[in-house]
């Protein structure tokens, strides 16, 4: 799949051949993870949808890339 420019590939748990590695919490959050590649560079994304007690779902998504993980101490 295609986003803008960015090519966009489930993460996969190691060895599984199913799909994207996806996790729910107890709390009705479930977070999809995907690697998203451009011109050599990737970052990782977090598709986060909430259920709200109302039923509407609340979907953003958090950006995680090496360089704004990088910790320097």
């Amino acid at each position: 799949m295609k986003l803008e420019d960015w090519k966009l590939q489930p993460l996969k748990k190691s060895g599984s051949k199913k799909g994207a590695v996806t996790t729910t919490t107890s709390d009705g959050i479930k977070v999809q993870t995907m690697v998203a590649t451009k011109n050599n560079r990737k970052v990782i994304l977090h598709r986060v949808e909430k259920t709200l007690p109302n039923g509407k779902k609340e979907i953003f998504i958090i950006k995680a890339s090496a360089k704004d993980l990088e910790i320097n101490h």
